[in-house]
């Protein structure tokens, strides 16, 4: 019997690494881009939405193909 429960655990961790695709670690997603004090014109707060929607974009495609969609 502790035969058989050996090669079933021996099979099952087998199995497991088998089915994991390792991937190499990435940087996590940049932060949001921090808002100065003070009043901006318009021109300010396009180019910090800009750079922010750049970076969210950038972040949901480094997801998605580590997800393996």
């Amino acid at each position: 019997m502790r035969i058989l429960l050996l090669c079933f655990a021996v099979s099952a961790l087998a199995g497991c690494g088998g089915s994991t695709r390792y991937t190499e670690a990435v940087e996590p997603c940049a932060v949001p881009v921090r808002i100065p004090d003070g009043w901006l014109s318009d021109q300010q707060v396009e180019l910090l939405w800009a750079r922010d929607r750049r970076a969210l974009l950038g972040c949901g495609d480094k997801v998605e193909s580590l997800s393996g969609r």
